[in-house]
């Protein structure tokens, strides 16, 4: 990675009393911002979080923010704020790779992650650094700001990390994705938008692996529902609706052609 100009990252505290407050702003730079006994909210592209208490928030370049963020319980609030010049903030992003995608990270909708310490070992270490006249200064600088933007992905946001799967990852994706909301109804460009993708790259990807998108959705959700005869004591409706299938009529019929068994003459089976 290509050495930090002086003013490539720059680190100011303020505090707030308790009467003032941080109020709307336009930000050139992105940011992170470690804040810390504050109430209020932040708003940024149509999004809307609440801040209480302890969080970090990150702020694309030529943002428009909307805030209203004041101390909370009468005491003083503290914000120490991370600013990257653009240039410099694709490099930190870059030097991840192939951990992270770019394009989705700058796009991110949440704004505001609220923490108990997992960042403050290295914002605390920031903040002494920042101080010190040395010549490894902004190389350990940038190390430290890479740090936080991972974990920061790692634990918050983890579908914007690395893509760059094999083919039996990406149906494993589909899986896990699928399974985390069975009623929604599921279309092959929203996995494709997950995976950082077209959607002519993911049905490509999976004909190339003999799979069929529509069976793929299909086999989930009568595996979820061969799960809940087997395990539970749901009736054949409510099993259906609870594995993603709004008709029992077809969901009764899937099954069959599936198991070769009816819902009804599984779970007899099965408990038999």
């Amino acid at each position: 990675m290509k050495e930090a100009s002086k003013s490539s990252i720059q680190v100011k505290h303020h505090s707030l009393c308790d009467n003032s407050s941080l109020n709307n702003f336009y930000s050139i730079d992105y940011k992170l911002i470690r804040i810390k006994n504050a109430v209020g909210f932040v708003s940024m592209k149509g999004v809307i979080n609440e801040i209480n208490g302890k969080g970090l928030i990150y702020i694309p370049c030529h943002t428009s923010v909307a805030c209203s963020v004041k101390p909370l319980n009468n005491k003083q609030a503290e914000l120490d704020v991370v600013s990257f010049k653009k240039e410099h903030f694709l490099q930190i992003i870059e030097g991840l790779k192939p951990f992270t995608v770019y394009e989705q990270f700058s796009n991110v909708s949440q704004m505001y992650f609220q923490y108990s310490d997992e960042f403050d070992d290295e914002f605390d270490s920031l903040i002494a650094v920042n101080q010190l006249l040395d010549s490894h200064k902004s190389t350990v600088m940038t190390s430290l700001s890479q740090s936080i933007i991972y974990k920061l992905i790692s634990i918050y946001a983890p579908q914007l990390l690395t893509h760059t799967l094999s083919d039996k990852r990406v149906v494993d994706f589909i899986v896990d994705k699928v399974c985390q909301d069975l009623s929604r109804k599921w279309k092959l460009a929203d996995l494709a938008c997950s995976l950082n993708m077209s959607s002519s790259k993911l049905q490509r990807k999976l004909k190339e692996d003999n799979v069929d998108f529509s069976k793929l959705l299909n086999d989930v959700k009568l595996k979820k529902a061969r799960d809940y005869l087997t395990y539970s004591d749901l009736s054949i409706t409510q099993v259906a609706n609870h594995s993603g299938f709004d008709n029992l009529a077809y969901f009764s019929n899937v099954f069959k052609k599936h198991y070769q068994l009816t819902p009804s003459q599984f779970r007899r089976s099965v408990k038999a």
